[in-house]
């Protein structure tokens, strides 16, 4: 969730808990059954990711002295089994108090079966064996292998250790012990692969019982089973320290567990159920949380930020309509009505905008800043690349080019007479409309009366950045576009506090764009693909990742470019654009493209978003899978943007999981939500969502792809909460309030977007 600024839940007492990043993992997960009673929760995994202190612990209390009672800061030296260098080792791992311990989570679990015959073993299992040893060996060859075959009445099986540092002095023939690991099938016998052993006096000791072992994210320095211990240890006086937000009748209504015994849980299990539903109730309370933040947040924009309301009535209607020259779909219709309902209220618009690629969100966004013109205020559409603004640029100018609206392009590499045009322009009013980069944001930068402000490619700008506009300009009503339809839970997260409005329909005459991948081998063939698409009067793109050849081994656009140019399409015209060149270079290169006097345009991303060639029907991608999900779908929706068939052809030997999987997404899918939701199960929520878009990920428990029945529960919740109190101010959420500053501190009403 973003970070927020100076608001009205303030409590100088208390500080913000920072963030400490999930540990790495080393074992393998084994999944929870599912919780019968839990609804809509199937295939949620057991809780396996580090913790974060707000998700769990109330504001740390004052650091109690050496021999004192522990509270939430005691340093964590000073708890039994730590000491000064364990506590340096779990330092590294984020953890340096004891409320850090009590948030460190298991990230797996390791659920044990009960001692048992080894003929009735099964393979992947992980369970207790005893018997005798009959012989052992160590094994020839580099690395050192020691093996020593156990049995008991019921048969054999095979123990392996690879670097067996003192195992060898322990396990001789004729010693009895219990071997506990996994179970493995080699040389059609049962083996366990570095198991751990117990040596036994006698067969009469008593049969290991089922059991879960928690698995820690550990260093070099301190292991998992120390950390486990630690925890264990220390529990008992850690866990009155953790404090209950609901009610017990709340939580039973929606099947939670109180928040100590899930924390409880989590550390101890006994069963994996009890781990799904500790897990289930942990997952809850950090979505509200999150929820509860962005319910603060949207109250106060609402309650604290008056806006210009601009009107649009009929006659302003009918003007827009007639510079665009072609009828709006359905859908663009049905969010223009949203749009100019929002910029007639006197508060703050705050509204995402997303819908696929091509399904004419720039028409939308440009009627919303004509409205601010027709009021005689100004717009301002922030891109985050010059090359993106003058491709806004290019277009807006060609829809207004019948109008008396004032449009300018404001860069940061504009000669200094045309800057200062520009800014005396705008500080006059004389611009009504300008599309800009960062350089907006510049203290020079004054506005006459700025009411609308547009973000592209929102996830580019950090909200810091999309902050200062609006604090520089008052309460201007803000447009967030999206370019890559965005599922609907990182909706409810990321852009929990705005509005959502959806293009879900492409315009009439839009082609579907068959995708295929293929390898490096079979280039050619590709190529000869091209050129006869353009002997048939269409064009192409062949799009690569760097710029020139480095230090890399991927083929660069200007290596591309002269080979192409001398090779395979040495007949046609090919053209190069990358983001080095100066702007009437590349605006030049552009427009010969639009002209249809250059067949094929060599190009890096700078063609990612923006541009629009109707007779392009290929799209040839290099490298294919050294490029994001979505932005290998923003570039195959620069195709298929006419009346004819178009492909997008996907080149790459993917060298890893992760290039394959995108690769076989853009084959399968479409559709820009699929992308999107495939592109979260891929790179997961901690990748998508970083410094630059939302602060950082609060979810440790919570899985975005399968709690969305959760997160609606909560959300719904959450916001239920604020609006019955929108300070937390009442008894009953006393300890809530101390959560909710102990996670955002003073900074919980940032009148920001995203």
């Amino acid at each position: 969730m973003a970070r927020m600024s100076q608001g009205p839940l303030q409590d100088a007492a208390v500080a913000p808990v920072p963030p400490r990043d999930a540990a790495p993992r080393e074992a393998t997960v084994y999944a929870a059954a599912p919780d019968p009673g839990a609804p809509a929760q199937t295939g949620a995994p057991p809780i396996s990711h580090a913790r974060s202190a707000s998700s769990t612990v109330a504001a740390p209390a004052a650091k109690a002295p050496r021999n004192g009672p522990v509270a939430l800061e005691t340093p964590l030296q000073f708890l039994p089994g730590v000491g000064p260098k364990r506590a340096e080792h779990l330092a590294a791992l984020g953890v340096t108090t004891a409320g850090d311990l009590l948030s460190y989570y298991p990230r797996d679990y390791l659920a044990y079966q009960a001692e048992a015959p080894i003929a009735s073993l099964v393979a992947g299992s992980l369970v207790a064996i005893r018997g005798n040893i009959l012989q052992t060996r160590m094994m020839p060859g580099r690395q050192r292998r020691f093996e020593a075959l156990l049995e008991d009445a019921s048969g054999r099986c095979v123990l392996t250790w690879f670097n067996p540092f003192g195992i060898t002095e322990k396990v001789r023939p004729g010693v009895q012990l219990r071997a506990i690991g996994k179970v493995g099938q080699y040389g059609g016998r049962f083996q366990m692969v570095q198991p751990k052993i117990d040596l036994l006096q006698d067969q009469s000791a008593v049969p290991a019982a089922a059991r879960i072992e928690a698995v820690y994210g550990a260093s070099s320095g301190i292991s998992s089973p120390i950390i486990g211990r630690i925890v264990r240890t220390n529990l008992p006086a850690l866990l009155p320290l953790v404090e209950e937000w609901f009610a017990a009748d709340y939580l039973a209504q929606r099947n939670l567990t109180p928040r100590r015994e899930a924390v409880r849980i989590a550390h101890e299990p006994v069963a994996m159920e009890q781990v799904q539903r500790a897990r289930r109730t942990l997952a809850y309370h950090e979505f509200f949380l999150h929820q509860a933040g962005i319910a603060i947040k949207r109250h106060h924009q609402k309650e604290s930020h008056a806006a210009m309301a601009l009107g649009s009535g009929a006659t302003v209607d009918q003007r827009i309509r007639a510079l665009l020259e072609f009828p709006l779909t359905a859908a663009q219709n049905r969010v223009i009505k949203q749009l100019t309902h929002d910029l007639g209220q006197r508060r703050p618009m705050n509204r995402l905008l997303q819908g696929d690629v091509g399904s004419g969100k720039t028409v939308v966004a440009l009627y919303a800043m004509l409205v601010a013109v027709a009021n005689k205020t100004q717009a301002v559409l922030m891109a985050p690349t010059e090359v993106l603004a003058e491709q806004h640029f290019i277009t807006l100018e060609r829809y207004l080019r019948n109008s008396k609206v004032k449009l300018d392009l404001l860069t940061g590499n504009q000669p200094a007479e045309k800057r200062r045009t520009i800014l005396a322009g705008l500080e006059t009013g004389a611009i009504g409309l300008v599309v800009a980069t960062h350089a907006v944001l510049n203290e020079q930068v004054k506005f006459q009366r700025l009411t609308v402000v547009v973000v592209d490619e929102q996830h580019k700008f950090g909200v810091e950045q999309r902050a200062a506009i609006r604090a520089r300009h008052g309460a201007p009503h803000t447009l967030v576009m999206t370019a890559t339809p965005i599922p609907r839970t990182l909706a409810m997260t990321v852009f929990g506090d705005l509005d959502v409005s959806l293009i879900d329909a492409l315009p009439p005459g839009r082609q579907k764009i068959f995708t295929r991948a293929t390898g490096t081998d079979n280039r050619q063939h590709v190529y000869e693909f091209v050129a006869t698409r353009v002997r048939a009067g269409e064009q192409a793109y062949v799009v690569l990742p760097v710029i020139d050849e480095g230090a890399s081994d991927l083929t660069s656009a200007t290596g591309m470019h002269q080979e192409l140019s001398t090779g395979y399409l040495k007949h046609l015209r090919v053209g190069l654009l990358h983001g080095r060149m100066d702007s009437p270079d590349r605006q030049h290169v552009m427009e010969r493209f639009r002209q249809k006097l250059i067949d094929v345009l060599v190009a890096t991303t700078v063609i990612e978003v923006g541009v629009d060639v109707p007779n392009a029907t290929v799209m040839v991608v290099e490298h294919a899978d050294r490029f994001g999900l979505s932005q290998l779908h923003q570039l195959r929706g620069r195709v298929g943007r006419g009346d004819k068939p178009s492909q997008c052809i996907l080149i790459s030997d993917a060298s890893t999981e992760q290039g394959a999987q995108r690769l076989q997404a853009m084959v399968k899918f479409t559709s820009g939500f699929k992308i999107a939701e495939e592109d979260l199960r891929i790179r997961g929520m901690g990748e998508i969502i970083g410094t630059k878009q939302s602060g950082h990920s609060d979810f440790h428990f919570a899985d975005l792809l399968l709690d969305t029945a959760l997160l609606q529960l909560a959300r719904r919740d959450a916001f239920h909460a604020i609006a019955a109190d929108p300070r937390l101010l009442t008894p009953e959420h006393a300890h809530l309030r101390r959560a909710v500053l102990a996670r955002f501190g003073s900074a919980i009403s940032l009148a920001d977007v995203g």
